[in-house]
Parts: C-alpha cells; structure tokens; sequence
C-alpha cells in the first residue's frame, strides 16, 4: 500500500511540476560605461536640476570590473559651494579621467554589486527621470555608507590621461 502511495504521490508531483510555467530569468541590466553623481543631490534627496550637472568623481564600468575615476579637464565654476572643477556638465563633448582600480562588479536584475576589499556590497537601482537612485541592499560592507546615491551615465567620450598607457579612449555612448 505504501509503495502505491508512494508512486501516485510521485506522479502527482511530476505533472504539478510540468504543469508549473517555467519563469525566464530577467535580463541583466547593461551598465557598462562612466557614471557620475549627481553634483546637487543630497543623500535622500535627488537633485533639482535633474541631474545635468555631474560630480568630477565617478566609476568606469567594463565588464566584471569597476574603477574609480577622476575628471582632470573640468573649468566649471557652478559647483556645489563655488568650488572651481569639482563638478561638470553632463553635456559636456568629452572629458579627460584618470582612473584607479577599484574591485570587481556583478551586473543584477535591478542593480548591481561591488566586491572591494574582501566585501561584496549589493545595490539596488531605481530608474528616475534621466538618472537613477542607488540603495545599498542587505548588510553593510565596511566601506559602505547607509545613504541613497542618485547616478547618470555620461554618454559622451572619455579620454584618459596620459599617465594611463594601456588605455586610449573608450566611449560610453550606449
């Protein structure tokens, strides 16, 4: 008796099985290219020129790498507190970084994460109106500050200074 149990039970469970739609994994997002804070955000407040005007500091992003970079060419005078090169525009035609290594990145569904010295951070990405709103998800990494970032690609070109040999241009048009 128990074996006929045991093989209408099995039975049972292998049509549930087939009858269950089989769900396609969501598509990773594509964030591959430079991206820059927004220079007047605020930790929970997104900025109020939406976001046209970009911090000089940000992250190059090529597949499972990610480096910080800096922007060396900015003349802009309209940065946060009036400090001169701080901050440029988001429209501006091409822009000269230098970059560090930072760690390694994972593309997600809705985010990403950032492994950097011996810690995995999540993030998580809300698409605004041109930029987005990062939140940091799960447990805290050392290094990781408790605060939303509000983020943009720069589209235009990035050329790297002269003290980076191995890499000439890369464009982050996508």
């Amino acid at each position: 008796m128990q074996r006929v149990f045991l093989g209408v039970f099995v039975s049972l469970m292998l049509v549930a099985l087939h009858a269950v739609p089989v769900v396609a994994s969501s598509p990773v997002m594509n964030l591959d290219g430079a991206w820059f804070s927004c220079e007047f955000a605020h930790s929970q407040i997104a900025p109020d020129d939406g976001c046209l005007m970009l911090d000089d500091d940000g992250f190059l992003i090529a597949g499972e790498t990610v480096k910080q970079i800096k922007v060396s060419n900015s003349r802009e005078t309209e940065c946060r507190h009036k400090k001169y090169g701080n901050c440029f525009r988001r429209d501006l035609s091409g822009i000269i970084v230098k970059p560090d290594f930072t760690g390694t990145f994972l593309p997600m569904t809705d985010g990403f994460q950032i492994s950097y010295w011996g810690c995995a951070q999540e993030y998580k990405m809300d698409p605004l109106d041109g930029f987005f709103k990062v939140t940091p998800v799960g447990d805290l990494c050392y290094w990781t500050s408790d605060k939303s970032y509000y983020l943009a690609r720069y589209n235009g070109i990035l050329e790297f200074a002269p003290e980076d040999p191995d890499v000439s241009m890369f464009s982050s048009d996508r």
